[in-house]
C-alpha cells in the first residue's frame, strides 16, 4: 500500500474591492508637490503607493472627521439644550452613583 499525497494549491482569495471612478482634476503646483511629497513618504514591501491611493486615503480621512466633529456637535448640542430640570436629575444620578462606588470600596476594604 502506497500512500500519496496530493499539493493542493488553496483556492484564491478573492478581495471584495471597492469600485473606483476615475476622475481627472487640476491642481496648483503646491497640490501637486503635497501629493507627490506624501506620495514618496509611503511605502510597503511592494514599493511606493500611486498618488491617487494617497489621494483617495486623505479625502476618506477628511470624510471621517467631519462625520466624527458632526457627532461631537450633535451630542454637545444635546447637553446644551437640556433643561435645568434634567440636568439636575444627572447630578442626582451622579451623587447616587459615588455615594453607591463609595460603598462598595468601604465594603472590600473590609473584607
Amino acid at each position: 500500500m502506497t500512500k500519496r499525497m496530493s499539493l493542493q494549491r488553496p483556492a484564491p482569495r478573492t478581495r471584495l474591492r471597492r469600485v473606483k471612478q476615475r476622475k481627472t482634476f487640476t491642481l496648483s503646483p503646491e497640490s501637486v508637490a503635497l501629493l507627490e511629497g506624501l506620495t514618496a513618504s509611503r511605502s510597503d514591501s511592494r514599493g511606493r503607493e500611486s498618488v491617487s491611493a494617497v489621494l483617495d486615503d486623505l479625502l476618506l480621512a477628511i470624510g471621517k472627521d467631519k462625520a466624527r466633529r458632526e457627532a461631537e456637535e450633535k451630542i454637545g448640542k444635546y447637553y446644551d439644550e437640556r433643561s435645568e430640570e434634567e440636568r439636575q436629575e444627572e447630578v442626582e444620578w451622579g451623587n447616587f452613583a459615588t455615594g453607591e462606588f463609595l460603598a462598595i470600596e468601604l465594603n472590600r476594604s473590609r473584607e
